[in-house]
């Protein structure tokens, strides 16, 4: 399931290079938190035991790391894709969990601050879309059904 989310061409080329490590906001101020460690088990096969970790949850997704990459692909890909594979087999972080039903239920992922809206002078926000998403899910789901 993992490795096709990857370019484990890529990701081999990633592990060799550490361009990206020096520079990354989380390696610098997270005591602990190398993503190299992760790479090195993705390729050896030995990836599972990230699937509960904190640490493929520590990544800002800032895009650091490929702005620096040769290949453009840096360790954020892998730390996505190993989310994908943990939060799709149920370990995730209480607050994805959160933002996921508030999302589901809203279209949103948080709600704007209107009094912040009004003493900025900001209008009101759009409206969310979230009965959009909710008919564009629920097509979804019947589509999958069909299928069987």
């Amino acid at each position: 399931m993992l490795e096709a989310r990857l370019d484990m061409k890529l990701l081999e080329m990633c592990s060799r290079c550490g361009a990206c490590w020096p520079v990354c906001p989380s390696c610098m101020h997270i005591p602990g938190y190398d993503p190299r460690e992760v790479i090195k088990d993705i390729l050896g096969g030995n990836y599972e035991k990230w699937l509960t970790s904190q640490s493929i949850w520590q990544c800002l997704e800032c895009h650091h790391c490929l702005e620096i990459c040769y290949q453009h692909y840096g360790f954020e890909n892998a730390m996505t894709a190993m989310r994908t594979v943990a939060a799709k087999r149920g370990h995730h972080p209480a607050q994805v969990k959160r933002g996921w039903e508030m999302f589901a239920k809203t279209g949103r992922l948080g709600e704007p601050a209107m009094p912040a809206r009004k003493k900025l002078g900001l209008p009101e926000p759009a409206k969310s879309g979230g009965d959009e998403w909710k008919r564009l899910h629920a097509m979804l789901k019947d589509k999958r059904a069909a299928k069987g």
